[in-house]
């Protein structure tokens, strides 16, 4: 269905009857739009698969879901990395997360209390703490980052996968305690 509905916009030029920046919008509106689909398909199974499997939503979360929707940023960051685009590789992974704070959360945030009043049903689920977690993560990045004339080193990398699993223990065994 996706090679139906969203044009491939290199034939455009070679059909000089359509102009190519109108089949591009529309290519990229029908590509939201899969997108948009895909993970609500993506959300809905997983939660279905949790509950039938009596794993709480919150794990699903930080394992399933993140690593799902992480993994196109990673094949894109790894490919910049060995075109010996560092720079575009940290920046993709920066990138793409200041998107999802501010687009991803803030956006249907915004969307909602225009529509309806406040929203009241959130619950801390200790999201304090992971937040604080993140923080501190990334005071760790920018630190070992400047002190190393900003050269990544293969112990960072273990450092940061380290940090990770970790954060992921804490998570599940604060779920299930």
């Amino acid at each position: 269905l996706i090679h139906i509905t969203v044009y491939d916009t290199r034939r455009a030029s070679l059909e000089r009857d359509q102009p190519r920046l109108q089949i591009a919008l529309v290519s990229i509106a029908a590509s939201v739009a899969w997108i948009v689909a895909g993970s609500f398909a993506m959300v809905t199974s997983l939660e279905h698969l949790g509950a039938l499997m009596h794993i709480p939503n919150s794990v699903i979360g930080i394992t399933i879901s993140a690593a799902g929707t992480s993994l196109p940023n990673f094949v894109a960051s790894q490919v910049a990395a060995r075109q010996g685009l560092g720079n575009m590789a940290v920046s993709n992974a920066f990138g793409s997360n200041t998107f999802n704070i501010f687009v991803g959360l803030g956006l249907p945030w915004t969307v909602y209390t225009m529509c309806f009043e406040e929203y009241s049903d959130l619950k801390d689920d200790e999201i304090t703490v992971s937040v604080v977690i993140l923080v501190a993560v990334l005071l760790l990045f920018v630190g070992l980052v400047t002190t190393s004339g900003f050269v990544l080193k293969r112990w960072h990398a273990v450092a940061f996968v380290i940090c990770y699993a970790l954060y992921l223990i804490y998570a599940i065994t604060f779920v299930y305690i």
